[in-house]
């Protein structure tokens, strides 16, 4: 009886289902993808201002930095090619920050959309389950509150199924959004010396 009603309500559900298992799927390949490329990020920029400092040559810096993958060597080449003045360095600085960002950014939408979408599509699915138990109430002398009773749970199948899809990735979201921020806050600091040492460095 149990294999039958699960059968049934997949028969029943499926469109709503469906796109809700799209959904689930997008979540953790996006979440996946956004991992990997977070979990390469240094945390911690001292030990990279310090290399910064100590060096004394502004090509092998502007070389060094291009060949590597991190956000902040990035920036820290684009503030060094930068015309040896501070509102060029500091507009280079701002530039390639929202550079980085957009990068990081990417996908990262996908996550909140479908943390605000997959409620409703289990919402719409529960509403179409149970518009669908009432008329085949009404249509069946028998029914009683048996038949309503399992037609409305099988209805909430939609919105439980909406709640687990959304959860995670709003979870996922927040994670990434956050993420970003502060690093963002970091490189803002961090930017601000580098500026200075370029400057420094361009006059000595």
């Amino acid at each position: 009886m149990e294999h039958v009603a699960w059968k049934n309500i997949l028969a029943a559900g499926w469109p709503v289902l469906s796109v809700l298992l799209i959904g689930s799927i997008t979540t953790f390949a996006v979440l996946f993808e956004r991992w990997r490329t977070y979990s390469k990020i240094e945390p911690n920029s001292k030990p990279f201002l310090e290399s910064v400092r100590k060096a004394a040559d502004i090509q092998k810096i502007i070389a060094w930095c291009e060949n590597s993958d991190q956000p902040l060597a990035q920036i820290t080449a684009h503030i060094f090619k930068a015309a040896a003045s501070r509102d060029d360095k500091e507009r280079a600085l701002q530039r390639s920050i929202q550079i980085q960002v957009q990068t990081l950014e990417t996908h990262v939408s996908v996550l909140g959309t479908i943390a605000s979408v997959a409620p409703f599509v289990g919402l719409l699915g529960t509403v179409i389950g149970i518009i669908r138990a009432f008329r085949a109430v009404s249509m069946s002398a028998s029914g009683g509150a048996t038949m309503v009773a399992l037609g409305i749970a099988e209805a909430l199948v939609g919105t439980a199924a909406g709640l687990i899809v959304a959860i995670p990735a709003l979870l996922a979201y927040n994670f990434f959004v956050n993420k970003l921020r502060r690093l963002t806050q970091d490189w803002e600091i961090v930017g601000s010396e580098l500026v200075d040492l370029s400057l420094k460095n361009s006059r000595g």
